[in-house]
């Protein structure tokens, strides 16, 4: 058989080098296998329709049950495989990847193969020279609904999170350069990385996540990129996803086919989750890329940002009614997901977060009818469902928080994030702000005004001085 190239993300043509012709044997199948990069034969008809896969799985079954490798590739064919087409929205192989798949083909209308996907695939980058562009994206607030947002879950039940953009924000300032070498700065970690070209960067192990966004978008020029955020690490905002937003909005300005507000959002998403593997959900990523008030859906086959448009008073009221304080507490929010993960695999944990999605609705309805002291109510029921889906989600000294707020006037509140520290916000009437405050400063707990941010991800650019 003629061999040609055949690497991921090219075109599919006839004898590739991961392609084995219907007809072939399973030796042959066997040889492609062991010589492609994706450990797996794509099986096509003479119009090159994609009818099966193989894989060393299959081979070695179809080997144990008395198979021969010179019997045609048909015997060994594992024909329900999955695939995307070249039209679906990017979020559809993204929820792949994340359920586990390494490699997915890319079929046409007619089920032609026409290329692969893999978790770092991305989409062209066009670089418009000799400008600083600036990206800022928010970090978020979520309300109820958490924990729906992850994969696992809204791949079998709907999932459904109320959650806000807030000004506290992450700036990337990008500066591309003639020549080729990269220099990316994180001013937080106090980290510098330094790459002698584009293809350094992406051929490059050691990555941290500024540059694993940077390496996903393969920019063809170097460069010199600057991160910084007003919030700490692990602070339960959302702040790895506003720190990739970040760096996307930036490149962003530097297109000319910008990406949309979704794609945003599934790039992060591919970048943190995917790349860099940072284990959660996909809520993060929508709230930094969207801005604003939004009830999100996640289902099976879409994800869809419904943005809530409520009246000014409605939001002034909330960022006097809300208090967020830092309670000092570190957590590893990728162990706590993967914790919660291994918790809620069962029905009943399916039950839990299925209520959860019932809170989210209830809400948003009382936030469209103005009814603050009943949404502030639902903070409270929220969390006492969220925190009985894992075991450590809360603990003693959150209790200790969570009680002293509502006892000096509170409504209700919530730790945000995986879990287990970081901050912690909570609903009270504005005249029992000051008395919340007094009664969580025995603990240490750092208080935070709340302003909600409406633009999410946006860029601008300037000129170097």
């Amino acid at each position: 058989m003629t061999m040609m190239p055949f690497s991921i993300g090219a075109k599919a043509t006839k004898g590739s080098n991961l392609i084995v012709p219907i007809g072939a044997t399973v030796g042959d199948a066997i040889r492609t296998i062991e010589s492609g990069v994706v450990q797996t034969a794509f099986v096509v008809d003479e119009n090159l329709v994609l009818l099966g896969i193989v894989t060393n799985g299959d081979v070695r079954r179809f080997l144990l049950a008395g198979g021969d490798i010179e019997s045609e590739v048909d015997a060994a064919l594992n024909r329900n495989f999955k695939s995307v087409r070249v039209d679906a929205p990017r979020e559809e192989s993204l929820r792949l990847f994340d359920m586990g798949y390494s490699v997915v083909p890319r079929l046409d209308a007619q089920g032609r193969l026409v290329d692969l996907l893999t978790p770092e695939s991305r989409q062209d980058f066009e670089r418009i020279s000799r400008v600083v562009a600036r990206g800022r994206a928010p970090a978020r607030i979520s309300f109820a609904g958490g924990g729906t947002d992850l994969t696992y879950f809204f791949s079998r039940s709907k999932g459904l999170v109320l959650n806000a953009a807030i000004a506290r924000y992450s700036v990337t300032t990008l500066i591309p350069r003639d020549t080729s070498d990269i220099d990316i700065y994180s001013h937080d970690l106090g980290r510098h990385q330094h790459f002698a070209s584009p293809r350094a960067m992406v051929k490059a192990t050691d990555h941290g996540l500024l540059s694993t966004t940077a390496a996903l978008i393969k920019p063809g020029f170097g460069f010199e990129m600057h991160v910084s955020a007003d919030f700490p690490v692990g602070s339960g905002l959302g702040g790895s996803s506003a720190v990739v937003a970040s760096i996307l909005a930036a490149f962003n300005e530097l297109r000319v086919d910008r990406w949309s507000a979704y794609e945003i959002a599934e790039l992060a998403f591919q970048a943190e989750r995917l790349c860099f593997k940072i284990p959660g959900g996909w809520q993060d990523q929508y709230a930094t890329a969207f801005g604003g008030f939004n009830l999100i859906e996640f289902m099976p086959s879409w994800n869809n940002v419904n943005a809530l448009r409520l009246p000014d008073e409605v939001v002034f009221e909330l960022e006097e009614s809300l208090i967020l304080f830092d309670t000092g507490i570190a957590h590893d929010s990728g162990d706590l997901h993967r914790s919660q993960k291994t918790e809620m695999s069962n029905c009943e944990g399916d039950e839990k977060l299925t209520r959860l999605t019932d809170f989210c609705i209830e809400m948003n309805r009382a936030l469209a009818r103005r009814d603050l002291r009943r949404f502030g109510e639902g903070l409270n029921q929220a969390w006492l469902l969220k925190k009985a889906t894992s075991s450590r989600i809360s603990n003693p000294v959150i209790e200790q928080i969570y009680d002293a707020a509502l006892a000096a006037g509170a409504l209700g509140g919530k730790l945000l994030g995986a879990g287990g520290g970081g901050h912690i916000l909570f609903f009270a009437p504005p005249a029992a702000r000051a008395a919340v405050i007094a009664a969580l400063r025995p603990f240490r707990c750092t208080p935070h005004t709340v302003r909600f941010d409406t633009k999410g991800a946006h860029s601008w650019r300037t000129t170097l001085q």
